[in-house]
């Protein structure tokens, strides 16, 4: 599959003068995970980029010239719906991934490439906050659980030729798209983070990456 990774985004909830898909977590830019973990198991990655392209474009042509990376650039905000298809006149494969940059997440790519139906990945969401359960008339704490339900990660595979569509020039895919498809359900077990905002990467940082991302 040809992968769209949507990073385009300013970063503004980030507390950093960055674009998104540059904030550092554990010392390198979030972009960097994806870049490495989607390397050779895909066919080509084509960046979706807005916000301060020309900055992201010159870091990967700086660190990333191993890899088959080519980029498409909003000249306005499209949304991700506009931005998908506009990214997607860059892509040859009949079936193409699409990620967001800020969700990080080791995804069997060759599993997911299987299902010939559209999919959504979806894996289980961690608390953001303490969880109180009662017992016998008395608080019982569980600080931040993995809940046992499932929430979109972030990562998507789709039929080109059925997506591009639906898809609007400018506009949302979670709202003007996905109610009108037909979506899969890919549970993913293994790791997912979201890298959405400073205390997201900051809590990434404290607990680790696994091995698969550089962690220990």
């Amino acid at each position: 599959m040809d992968t769209i990774i949507l990073a385009g985004g300013k970063g503004s909830r980030m507390e950093d003068t960055l674009p998104k898909a540059l904030v550092k977590l554990k010392g390198r830019a979030i972009l960097d995970y994806q870049l490495n973990y989607l390397n050779g198991k895909v066919d080509k990655i084509i960046l979706a980029l807005g916000h301060r392209a020309g900055e992201v474009i010159s870091y990967v042509q700086e660190f990333h010239k191993d890899k088959s990376v080519d980029f498409s650039i909003e000249n306005e905000p499209l949304g991700t719906g506009g931005a998908i298809k506009k990214a997607l006149k860059l892509c040859a494969t009949p079936k193409v991934l699409i990620i967001n940059c800020d969700d990080i997440a080791d995804i069997d790519i060759k599993k997911l490439e299987k299902i010939k139906e559209n999919a959504i990945c979806v894996a289980h969401p961690r608390l953001p906050f303490g969880l109180v359960k009662e017992k016998n008339g008395y608080a019982v704490f569980e600080e931040k659980p993995v809940l046992p339900d499932w929430v979109s990660c972030g990562w998507y595979a789709f039929n080109k030729d059925e997506l591009i569509k639906l898809l609007p020039d400018k506009g949302s895919i979670e709202y003007e798209v996905f109610p009108k498809m037909k979506l899969k359900v890919y549970k993913h077990e293994g790791y997912w983070r979201s890298t959405n905002t400073k205390k997201d990467v900051d809590e990434v940082e404290k607990d680790g990456l696994p091995k698969v991302f550089g962690g220990k």
